[in-house]
């Protein structure tokens, strides 16, 4: 494992599109697709119905919001897009490619469009299944070196810092959060924050904001359980086992961590948090193997998901 490594909105390329010049795909190709070759591409899939993700659908008519990654075989290249898709993800997977390299495993990012209201992320195609796919028929020894495996990745992802003279909590860019954990009316106040108070003060008061008259209402004591001392850590903000991909037989080994919509710079106990929003917390995965993966900050359980 490396040591801390330096990061900073400024080392980020932030433009609604980017070509990641010295990415492999521009030693074989000359560009990436158009918007429009990449719809049609959509369009021929759902006609072959070919869908690389179940849990989307595709929609013959615009707006696109979250329809079906499109997959170029012969490029061995993988298109995320849609109105829902969002910048800041291809910005994580650039900077975790650039400045982490093998230690976090990610696709590889060849740049992103902007057309419209729809983004598009080009990004190396990772052949391999998810952990979640795999679950039910792996020995426990098998489950087990996965969730070290796991450790060391996240504990990798840790490394990252901010440059101490410019502290916040917010997305890679020191934009606002996206995060599921939020409402979606909120999302736009989600920072930047400079201090981790200033941002439980928000987080805790967002579950009052319909009351009539939410200032009136005392300030829980939950709210003192969440620590303002707290350190800033980056924060992949979705290990689910969905988005774990791995080899396909055994050996297993993780071939990439996807789906980085919701990172960004949080309170260190916030990914362990996520982990057990996506899950089932009387499940074998929550009880058993998270604690494996990720350190618990137990003492903020009862105060976080109050707040959900």
């Amino acid at each position: 494992m490396r040591g801390h490594v330096r990061l900073t909105p400024s080392m980020i390329p932030n433009s609604p599109d980017f070509d990641v010049k010295d990415s492999t795909f521009f030693s074989k190709w000359s560009q990436l697709l158009s918007p429009e070759e990449v719809r049609t591409q959509a369009t021929v899939q759902h006609l072959a119905r070919v869908n690389p993700d179940n849990r989307k659908v595709y929609s013959t008519t615009a707006p696109y919001v979250r329809p079906p990654p499109v997959i170029f075989d012969d490029m061995r290249l993988f298109i995320k897009w849609g109105s829902a898709v969002r910048i800041p993800e291809a910005q994580c997977l650039y900077a975790v490619r650039q400045f982490l390299r093998d230690d976090v495993p990610v696709p590889e990012v060849y740049g992103w469009r902007t057309d419209g209201e729809e983004k598009f992320i080009y990004m190396e195609y990772t052949e391999g299944q998810t952990l979640e796919q795999l679950w039910d028929v792996m020995e426990t020894s098998d489950r087990v070196l996965i969730c070290r495996e796991l450790r060391t990745v996240y504990n990798n992802l840790r490394q990252l810092e901010q440059d101490s003279s410019n502290i916040f909590i917010g997305n890679i860019v020191r934009d606002p959060l996206y995060d599921r954990a939020f409402h979606i009316e909120y999302m736009s106040e989600a920072g930047p924050f400079t201090t981790v108070q200033d941002f439980h003060n928000w987080f805790t008061f967002l579950y009052r904001r319909p009351m009539v008259d939410p200032h009136s209402v005392p300030i829980e004591p939950f709210r003192h359980e969440l620590p303002d001392n707290c350190t800033i850590k980056f924060t992949h903000g979705d290990l689910h086992r969905s988005n774990i991909i791995v080899t396909p037989s055994r050996p297993y080994q993780i071939l990439a961590i996807v789906d980085w919509e919701q990172s960004g710079w949080l309170p260190a106990y916030w990914e362990a948090r996520k982990a057990q929003y996506t899950a089932d917390r009387s499940e074998e995965w929550s009880i058993q193997y998270l604690p494996m993966i990720l350190d618990q900050y137990s003492s903020t359980w009862d105060p976080w998901d109050i707040t959900q």
